[in-house]
C-alpha cells in the first residue's frame, strides 16, 4: 500500500468514524459501494480519482481531507529545533511555526532580526493581514510614510497591499512573533 492509499485509508475511516456512519450509510451518502469503502478503508484498494471525487462529494468534504495528514491535537513547538525557513545573513533569519495547511487560512512565524539588521521591502497580498508581536528588543517599523518604535509586548496590524520595513538599531538581537492571516480559500 502506498503511503497516499494508506493516508486515504486512515482519513475516510476516521471521517466515517467521527460522523458515527456506518459503511452503508456511507454507501448511500457517496453512491460508492460498501464493498469498495471497505477495501479502501482497508488499503486493499487503489481508488480512482473519480471514487475519490465521488466520496469527497457525498460526504461534503474537501477533496484534500482524504489525502493530508492530519495534525496533532496538541503540537509543542521549540522554536529553537525549527528549521530556518527564510535567512538574510547578518540582517535576520525567520523559522515557520505553522506553515501553510489548506484547511487553515493563517501561517505563524517567528523572526529574529540581527543587531543593526532589518527585515526590508516586505508586502503582502491584498488578501493577506500581518499580525506583529514583538517578543524582545526595540525596533523601528516604517510603513505608510510614518515610522512607529516598537518595544516588547507592542502588537501591529499591517493590512496586505502595504509595504513596510523593520529595523532594529540596537546592538542586541530583537525577535518577533508574525501571524500572516488569508482570506478562506487564498494563499500568498
Amino acid at each position: 500500500m502506498s503511503r497516499v492509499d494508506r493516508k486515504i485509508a486512515e482519513n475516510l475511516k476516521r471521517i466515517r468514524k467521527s460522523g458515527n456512519m456506518s459503511l452503508d450509510t456511507m454507501a448511500a451518502r457517496t453512491g460508492v459501494s460498501k464493498s469498495m469503502l471497505g477495501q479502501i478503508e482497508r488499503g486493499e484498494s487503489n481508488p480512482t480519482v473519480a471514487t475519490i471525487e465521488k466520496i469527497a462529494e457525498g460526504l461534503k468534504i474537501s477533496f484534500d481531507e482524504l489525502f493530508y495528514t492530519r495534525e496533532e491535537d496538541i503540537r509543542v513547538v521549540d522554536p529553537e529545533r525549527m528549521e530556518i525557513y527564510r535567512e538574510k545573513e547578518g540582517k535576520y533569519r525567520i523559522r515557520q511555526i505553522f506553515g501553510y495547511d489548506s484547511r487553515r487560512t493563517f501561517e505563524v512565524y517567528q523572526a529574529e532580526i540581527y543587531p543593526c539588521g532589518s527585515m526590508r521591502d516586505i508586502t503582502d497580498k491584498e488578501d493577506a493581514v500581518r499580525y506583529i508581536t514583538v517578543l524582545e528588543g526595540e525596533l523601528l517599523l516604517h510603513a505608510d510614510h510614518e515610522v512607529y518604535t516598537l518595544s516588547p509586548g507592542d502588537e501591529v496590524r499591517i493590512a496586505g497591499g502595504k509595504g513596510y520595513q523593520i529595523e532594529n538599531r540596537s546592538g542586541m538581537f530583537a525577535r518577533i512573533s508574525i501571524l500572516l492571516s488569508f482570506e478562506r480559500g487564498t494563499r500568498r
